[in-house]
């Protein structure tokens, strides 16, 4: 707590740790934002879908009604205190989507309100699949209709499909900063760690997430005729790729992200399939320093990923027992 006594005021402002910590809070805030900004959108775009539906319904049911559509939209806009306006695009965004599959989820509500202005649906179409293999931003897209990208595309582009996204964005989309460990149980080195971790494979895929498989353990290497090997090496089926995994049960040493860049680079030269995505590695240790993963990281970002891990916390009759061996 901050005191505001005159000389005795505790300034946390330059105290290294805090800062380093902030820094932290402010990166995992800006990307769950961004994570929370994309899921709240897609949440309007199914709202304002179902939305639509009701209103086109209702109009069907009332067709032998003049102009009952405009009344809706007037009393509906009143009522709910949403601009007529945006109904109407909400209408017509549902008879040109009327089944739902056909959304993506790539896709913001506003880049909906440009597609919806083509009337041609395979034009239409063509813009929505490259605003989705492209990942064009709103501005992007609005800018490729006006300028008729359509129109000066040959036809074999017109017909692309949307390709499966399977490129790592960042970290997060993989990777988490912590995983918990402690069905490993109490491990006092990395070997300990291992064995852990491969007595209890499927929990730690589990913790991993989802499209991951197990390849294998100590998996040896020769480089310049001397042997190595790696802890363990997994297998993300989506991407795909192989994932390199080092552990340390330790703080982050500069060394490891040395050690782990010369794995890499020779799976991606010696082991790595043509129809691969490149390897990656991933270094889970028991501290990460925020500088010390930063600086040497600096520009392994996309190859290298570091994690901490939560081991199995010792029981209150352990911490007894080890509390009453150190007065002895």
């Amino acid at each position: 707590m901050l005191s505001r006594s005159g000389s005795s005021t505790v300034t946390k402002v330059n105290d290294v740790s805090y800062n380093n910590l902030l820094n932290e809070l402010k990166s995992i805030l800006s990307k769950g934002q961004a994570k929370a900004y994309k899921t709240v959108d897609n949440i309007k775009v199914q709202t304002y879908w179902q939305i639509g539906e009701r209103i086109v319904r209702n109009e069907i049911d009332n067709k032998e009604r003049a102009d009952y559509g405009r009344f809706l939209i007037k009393h509906i806009s009143s009522d709910l205190s949403i601009d007529q306006k945006e109904l109407y695009k909400i209408v017509k965004f549902f008879r040109l989507y009327e089944i739902v599959v056909t959304l993506s989820r790539e896709l913001s509500w506003n880049h909906y309100v440009e597609l919806i202005t083509i009337e041609n649906s395979v034009e239409r179409n063509f813009y929505q699949t490259k605003a989705v293999n492209e990942n064009w931003s709103v501005r992007e897209l609005r800018s490729h209709i006006r300028n008729g990208l359509y129109n000066n595309s040959a036809a074999i582009e017109k017909s692309l499909p949307v390709r499966k996204k399977n490129r790592i964005e960042n970290s997060l989309e993989i990777f988490k900063g912590e995983y918990d460990l402690g069905f490993a149980g109490t491990c006092s080195d990395e070997k300990e760690l291992e064995t852990g971790i491969v007595r209890n494979i499927d929990n730690f895929l589990h913790e991993l997430g989802s499209e991951i498989l197990y390849s294998g353990r100590q998996v040896p290497v020769k480089i310049d005729g001397v042997n190595h090997c790696i802890d363990l090496i997994l297998y993300h089926k989506g991407i795909p790729c192989n994932i390199l995994v080092e552990l340390k049960a330790r703080k982050l040493d500069a060394r490891d992200v040395g050690q782990m860049n010369k794995y890499v680079n020779y799976f991606r030269l010696n082991r790595q399939y043509e129809h691969e995505k490149d390897t990656i590695g991933l270094i889970i240790c028991s501290e990460a320093g925020n500088e010390e993963a930063r600086y040497a990281l600096g520009g392994l970002e996309e190859k290298i990923f570091i994690a901490t891990y939560k081991p199995k916390l010792p029981t209150i009759e352990q911490l007894r027992k080890a509390v009453k061996k150190t007065r002895e």
